[in-house]
């Protein structure tokens, strides 16, 4: 197999993809021709027509950035690229552009648009950001660079697209990192091979720069990233000041924009997407529930804008309950007719599963038309999808394929959880004293986010002692209750008590946390999954809550740890009005 034929690094992927031309549906093209045909057609007429697909973006875009680059010059919008052609050099453009035809059996077209879908999901959440944190400032440039951040994605599902289905075999079946499955792939990141293409077409500036800038903003990052949006007090004075120059940067919304997007593909409650929805939070300054409206709204309107028939947009796919059910992403007998590719024989074997229609008709893959059809045949899984027999992966025998989605994380009770939030939100003259307060958050933890445990833990000022002072649904006799422990010099209490921050200590982090606290109080605790977050009020911190849920098995979950955080953070604002309210009554 030649170079061509099977790349192996982005320079390899570049010189196949770099001549190539991404296909426009034929609807669009015919429209703008029937537009231009008018006598009386200006270029702003056709700005709104060609601005309403990603795809006439990028072309144009391309044309308007190669006759800038020859005066040393680049464009920052779509609307600068459609002005910088002129009527004469769109209509030129339009007559001369790739077209496809959709065919609603075809995997690769869906999986091709839905990418395309993706960025401008991502590009319209950038955009939307940045009129209402930033004034605007940048909004254009950064929508145009969001666009065409993950142009890869595109290329490559439509001229590639059996190594992007065995990504996404690795990805969803196999539970791989998508960068690990790329690279495995693919020899490189799709990122890498985007970069590439970006230095050939001057199509975006920032988008390069962003892509360049991709070294720092990795995993570890991300998670710091995400401390820093819970105000963890383990990120020292230097992380702190490297992460707030990072967010300061132009290519930082244009990254953050495409990380949602991709992340969201896999579920809009995956903790990885809960995470990433805390930093956006943190970026925006605002309320958690707002950002997350804010975004649900965003969501929506980017799948208004861009929708082509047949495909599941980013908006639908959001409504969905979370299950074991997944897009179908596999080559179909019409993508094989279409793209000329060999056919795949499949061996049954029993205990396939039809995949739902709900979810398959969405997106399937196709496989390259250069692989062979026995190497094809062993990357298929044990799922059925798009009507298709698949070649099913043998399993060990003491394993059963999982026909259930894990079940939900959830409160105990919705109704009590929303009436403390409620009564916290809202607290008229019903408290008079903190500690009421106080007892009614450890009421919405329990019985209420379905906590096993909960404490209220103070430090007093100038004091090297922790107090438990009280505690709710700990045996009779348990140690923690009333308990007294002596902090040492790098306590993670005493970092707690100086500024907030809400922590979920589990399996990862409990060996480095474990140093932090005293050892009377570490013997007292779970040995499970447990929350620990400081209570604001008056801006100083009046107490840290502990809480755990020791006797589930699922323990504690990013669903738990949000409202959690939620609940407290709320109660918080209560507690800093009854302190205000009692301030007046003394004056």
């Amino acid at each position: 197999m030649t170079e061509q034929q099977n790349p192996q690094n982005a320079e390899q992927w570049y010189r196949l993809l770099n001549e190539k031309q991404p296909p426009v549906r034929l609807s669009i093209i015919r429209r703008l021709q029937s537009k231009l045909s008018d006598p009386n057609c200006s270029v702003i007429q056709l700005s709104k027509l060609i601005k309403s697909d990603p795809l006439l973006c990028f072309h144009v875009a391309l044309a308007a950035g190669r006759l800038h680059d020859e005066k040393k010059s680049e464009i920052t919008s779509i609307d600068h690229a459609i002005g910088s052609l002129g009527l004469h050099k769109l209509e030129q453009l339009i007559n001369s552009l790739p077209t496809i035809r959709l065919n609603p059996a075809s995997t690769v077209q869906k999986m091709y648009f839905r990418a395309v879908a993706n960025s401008h999901h991502a590009a319209t959440q950038v955009h939307q950001w940045l009129k209402q944190c930033r004034g605007g400032m940048f909004a254009e440039e950064s929508y145009l660079a969001a666009l065409f951040y993950n142009i890869g994605h595109w290329m490559l599902w439509y001229f590639a697209p059996q190594q992007m289905t065995r990504i996404q075999v690795m990805i969803r079946e196999k539970n791989a990192p998508p960068e690990l499955a790329e690279t495995r792939v693919l020899g490189c990141t799709i990122d890498e091979i985007s970069k590439r293409l970006l230095t050939s077409w001057p199509v975006s500036s920032l988008a390069r720069v962003t892509l360049e800038n991709s070294t720092p903003l990795n995993r570890q990052m991300i998670l710091q990233l995400h401390q820093r949006a819970l105000s963890d007090p383990r990120l020292d004075s230097d992380q702190l000041r490297q992460l707030n120059h990072l967010t300061q940067q132009k290519f930082f919304p244009v990254k953050l924009g495409n990380w949602l997007a991709l992340a969201a593909n896999y579920g809009w409650g995956k903790e990885a997407t809960l995470h990433l929805i805390d930093i956006i939070n943190d970026y925006l300054r605002a309320e958690l529930n707002h950002t997350f409206a804010f975004l649900h709204k965003n969501c929506v309107l980017a799948s208004r804008n861009y929708y082509v028939p047949g495909t599941l947009s980013p908006a639908t796919e959001m409504l969905m309950l979370d299950s074991d059910l997944s897009p179908g992403y596999r080559l179909t007998s019409a993508d094989r007719t279409l793209f000329d590719l060999p056919p795949v024989k499949s061996v049954s074997q029993p205990g396939d599963t039809k995949a739902s229609p709900a979810t398959s008709t969405s997106e399937n893959g196709a496989v390259n038309r250069d692989k062979t059809a026995s190497e094809s045949a062993a990357e298929k899984p044990t799922e059925r999808q798009n009507s298709e027999p698949a070649a099913a992966e043998s399993q060990p025998p003491d394993k059963k394929p999982a026909t259930l989605a894990e079940p939900e994380a959830d409160f105990l009770s919705k109704d009590i959880y929303r009436q403390y939030m409620q009564r916290f939100r809202e607290p008229g003259d019903a408290y008079t004293q903190g500690a009421q307060v106080l007892n009614d958050l450890l009421i919405g933890l329990t019985k209420g986010l379905g906590m096993k445990h909960a404490a209220l833990i103070i430090l007093p000022p100038r004091s090297n002692t922790l107090k438990v002072i009280k505690a709710t649904g700990f045996e009779n006799g348990h140690p923690l209750p009333h308990s007294t422990h002596t902090l040492g010099p790098k306590s993670l209490f005493s970092r707690l008590n100086e500024k907030p921050g809400c922590l979920l200590i589990n399996q990862t982090n409990r060996q480095q946390i474990n140093v932090m606290l005293p050892a009377t109080f570490s013997h007292h605790i779970s040995d499970r999954d447990y929350l620990l977050m400081s209570l604001i009020a008056s801006n100083k911190s009046v107490v840290i809550i502990y809480a755990d849920r020791e006797d589930d098995p699922e323990g504690i979950q990013s669903f738990h740890h949000k409202k959690f955080k939620d609940l407290c953070t709320t109660a918080g604002r209560c507690l800093d009005h009854v302190y205000k309210l009692r301030a007046g009554a003394k004056k």
